[in-house]
């Protein structure tokens, strides 16, 4: 198979298509007479089951990509830790793996990810408090037969969650061997579950499925770096001067970190989505135990002191419900009633912690000097971090470059989340956060591209559908774009519902371009599709 041949100026973007994931593959040219491109791969992963090729998931992809770059990366970006991300990355434990392979040279990770940064370590901490709570209300609603006719797409949407950050889909053994690892027994122990609760959340849990992703990954590197926004910009010596790399995010505030979702003039779709304290009704129903009953959710008939001696009967499984749960005992007889209107938090909570890890995406500016263009990798940050950006600068040259300097020279932006609706926003150049209309301003306007790695029909036909992309947001797209547009897969349906797959750009009408626009023909020029991927050249140039 032919090895990649870096273009003569600028850089070949490859986007992978194992399915509804990122995996972007760059390839620039080294100063000089080496023939030997220098290679960056960011994120490598994709949704369990989204496959765009049959039998062409991550595995397959990577066996290709060796092949291509003759198994040297310089250096592997990971955006943050969820599946359609690191899915293509070994734990330490897999010498099979087929990234195993690969010699990587650099690691570029987040500071969220750093061990050593006393903030990032507090955040995890805090995240790994709601991870065990969310444990917590899965065991609850699987457990106690009041819970029975609890809403299943709740219980789904738990499950979904804690098997994609934790490898398990159940409460009961996520429970299970974290006390192991606290080293306590959830057995009552005549202090109503205090001691075994607060031991069990003083072992940090943690989302380790993915964690375990990372650790293979850094045991391959020979070098890691921890990026923060404004940091740089960063030039690599076997690059030279040509390409610079700014990081804009996560940002360090810790209220940005946590904003998720857009106001009602950066959305493009009409409709607050301001979450609120999402998961608080669900914490105060387990802290509560600590002392505090007036936090407790649960009217006070449902509350419960445990007696000197566990009522007749009862089996283990019930006495470690009634140890960890509010549940109203009368007379030695279990009263299995239980006020489950919280649990409906655990559903939102579960949703904004996973918004929350995409909100921790380390998001790069990649400038080609020479042309001034930039590239702009946002993983899935969502709203709070494109506002942290309008603070965000640089020294380059002793001059100050703000985020809003690059984003007017951006003419490549891989499109973030999916194109889900809180992870490009809407404004004018005149908005005070970042948004699309900063990017590819004046001379830069009729060279904007985007890329949106989603299979689209896979994830508007789930049964709880993902609007990636979201239609407002790809029309915009198309419109700032002129069309230049490009797709992990571009599906149809023919009359029978089957998929049709579209191996070509789409060229809207309504964009103010046609098939003959110069424009048009060099962007067609300049893309390549086939099975396993969609390659784009960006020229350094204009």
């Amino acid at each position: 198979m032919t090895k990649i041949k870096a273009p003569r100026s600028g850089v070949s973007i490859r986007m992978y298509r194992p399915g509804h994931g990122d995996c972007f593959l760059l390839s620039f040219k080294k100063p000089g007479r080496s023939t030997v491109p220098f290679h960056m791969l960011i994120d490598c992963g994709m949704k369990k089951g989204s496959h765009a090729v049959e039998d062409r998931g991550t595995d397959a992809i990577l066996e290709e990509m060796r092949e291509h770059t003759g198994g040297k990366l310089d250096v592997v970006v990971v955006t943050h830790e969820h599946e359609d991300h690191v899915s293509g990355f070994p734990k330490l434990d897999d010498p099979l793996h087929p990234f195993k392979k690969f010699e990587v040279e650099e690691l570029w990770l987040a500071w969220t990810e750093d061990p050593e940064d006393d903030l990032a370590n507090e955040l995890r901490d805090i995240y790994g408090d709601k991870l065990l709570a969310l444990a917590m209300a899965h065991h609850q609603l699987t457990s106690l037969p009041a819970a029975a006719a609890a809403d299943t797409t709740l219980i789904e949407t738990l499950e979904e969650f804690l098997e994609l950050e934790m490898g398990e889909k159940t409460g009961s053994e996520i429970l299970k061997n974290m006390a192991k690892t606290a080293g306590v027994s959830l057995r009552r122990s005549g202090d109503r579950g205090e001691q075994a609760f607060a031991a069990v959340f003083s072992a940090k849990i943690r989302g380790k499925r993915y964690k375990q992703k990372l650790q293979g990954l850094r045991g391959m590197a020979k070098k890691i770096k921890f990026l923060s926004p404004g940091d740089g910009p960063l030039e690599i010596e076997a690059l030279g001067d040509k390409v610079r790399f700014y990081p804009f995010g996560p940002p360090r505030d810790r209220k940005l970190l946590t904003s998720l979702n857009p106001r009602r003039k950066e959305e493009f779709h009409a409709g607050p989505y301001a979450m609120g304290g999402v998961g608080a009704g669900l914490f105060a129903a387990f802290e509560a135990r600590t002392g505090d009953a007036d936090a407790s959710p649960f009217d006070p008939r449902f509350r419960f002191t445990s007696p000197e001696e566990p009522p007749e009967g009862e089996t283990e499984a019930d006495e470690k419900v009634r140890t960890f749960y509010s549940l109203h005992y009368d007379n030695g007889d279990p009263d299995r009633r239980i006020d489950a209107d919280w649990l409906d938090d655990a559903e939102g909570m579960a949703l904004r912690l996973n918004s929350e890890v995409n909100n921790t995406s380390l998001v790069l500016g990649i400038e080609l000097t020479k042309s001034r263009q930039v590239m702009l990798f946002t993983g899935d940050a969502q709203a709070g971090s494109w506002r942290s950006w309008a603070d965000v600068s640089w020294t380059v040259d002793g001059q100050t470059v703000t985020a809003k300097d690059l984003l007017g020279r951006c003419t490549f932006y891989k499109v973030g989340h999916h194109g889900s609706h809180n992870a490009t926003l809407n404004g004018t150049l005149d908005s005070p956060h970042a948004n699309l209309s900063w990017m590819a301003q004046n001379e830069y306007a009729d060279h904007f591209v985007a890329m949106i790695p989603t299979n689209k029909v896979w994830a508007y036909g789930k049964k709880r559908p993902w609007r990636h992309p979201m239609k407002a947001i790809e029309d915009a797209l198309f419109l700032k774009a002129k069309s230049r547009v490009i797709m992990t897969r571009y599906l149809d349906k023919d009359d029978n519902d089957e998929p049709i797959r579209k191996d070509k750009p789409d060229l809207r009408t309504d964009t103010g371009i046609t098939s003959s626009s110069a424009s048009w023909k060099q962007f067609v020029k300049r893309t390549d599709y086939n099975e396993s991927y969609v390659s784009y050249w960006l020229e350094d140039k204009l």
